[in-house]
C-alpha cells in the first residue's frame, strides 16, 4: 500500500518549525536581557549573561535552522535537521525535568500550572516529529 505523504513537503514543515523555534528563542533571550539591564533588577547581572549566552545559541540555532529549510527545498538537509531535532528533544526533557523538580519543590503537584509546561511539551513534540520525519526518508521503499 502506498501512502500521499511525501517526506520532502514534512522536512519542509519541520525545517519551518525549526526556524520558528530559534525565533522563539531569540525573542526570549532578548527580553532576559532586556530584563538584566534594568536598573533595579535584583538578578540582573544574571538575567543579562544567561541571556547573551541563550541570544548566541539562539543565533546558531536559528542560522542552522534557515540553512535546514533552503536546502528541505531542494530535497536535502538532513543531519542537520536531524541534530535540530535532537537538540530540541534535549532541551524539551530537559525542561520537563525542570517543572517536575520546580513542581515537586513547592510541596503541590500541579504541574498545569507551570508556565514551563507548554513549551516543554511543544518542543519534545517537535523533536519527536523531525526524528519521525528524518526516519521515514531514510527508510527502505517497499512497493
Amino acid at each position: 500500500m502506498g501512502t500521499d505523504w511525501r517526506p520532502r513537503g514534512a522536512r519542509r514543515l519541520v525545517g519551518l518549525v525549526h526556524v520558528l523555534v530559534g525565533g522563539a528563542a531569540l525573542v526570549f533571550a532578548g527580553v532576559m536581557i532586556v530584563a538584566g539591564r534594568a536598573p533595579n533588577a535584583e538578578l540582573g547581572a544574571v538575567l543579562l549573561g544567561l541571556g547573551l549566552v541563550l541570544a548566541l545559541a539562539a543565533v546558531v540555532f536559528t542560522g542552522t535552522a534557515i540553512i535546514v529549510l533552503r536546502r528541505a527545498q531542494d530535497g536535502h538537509g538532513g543531519l542537520l535537521s536531524l541534530i535540530l531535532s535532537i537538540v530540541e528533544l534535549a532541551v524539551g526533557v530537559s525542561m520537563a525535568v525542570a517543572l517536575t523538580v520546580a513542581v515537586q519543590g513547592y510541596g503541590a503537584f500541579e504541574p498545569w500550572r507551570s508556565p514551563l509546561l507548554l513549551p516543554s511539551v511543544l518542543l519534545v513534540a517537535l523533536g519527536l516529529a523531525g526524528l519521525g520525519v528524518e526516519a521515514a526518508s531514510h527508510r527502505p521503499k517497499t512497493h
